[in-house]
């Protein structure tokens, strides 16, 4: 038996059973997180990694929330162009962002507020519901 009959057996997919597939954007985002664990595993062991020295370090684990709406609006637009559902999952990544924003730059809740109002007025008209 040669060798391209071997690997043909050992790749052909057997009837009935499931074939898994690693999707680019789930293994993009494994990647992401094992890097930030690697980073903040490097800080622990005393490596100055600058970057983490502000005390909101964390909220950049807000910003990866954002990952998953953004990936939706890709979806959507390519399947369907711009449109409601596209919108809608861009204005959930935008609140996802602003939010992980206001911690990573010091802002005042006090003042930015009326922003969230102004993000649900965009959430309403860009509702599925409609």
């Amino acid at each position: 038996m040669s060798s391209i009959d071997e690997k043909s057996k050992i790749e052909a997919p057997v009837p009935g059973k499931p074939v898994a597939k690693v999707s680019p954007s789930s293994w993009a985002l494994g990647l992401a997180v094992a890097l930030i664990g690697g980073l903040l595993l490097a800080k622990n062991l005393g490596m100055d990694l600058f970057f983490l020295d502000f005390h909101n370090w964390w909220a950049f684990f807000i910003l990866l929330a954002a990952i998953g709406p953004l990936q939706l609006a890709y979806r959507c637009y390519c399947r369907e162009g711009v449109g409601v559902a596209m919108l809608n999952a861009l204005v959930t990544a935008a609140s996802i962002i602003f939010i992980a924003l206001i911690f990573l730059l010091d802002l005042s809740f006090g003042t930015w507020w009326p922003a969230f109002i102004i993000i649900g007025g965009l959430y309403m008209m860009t509702s599925r519901n409609n």
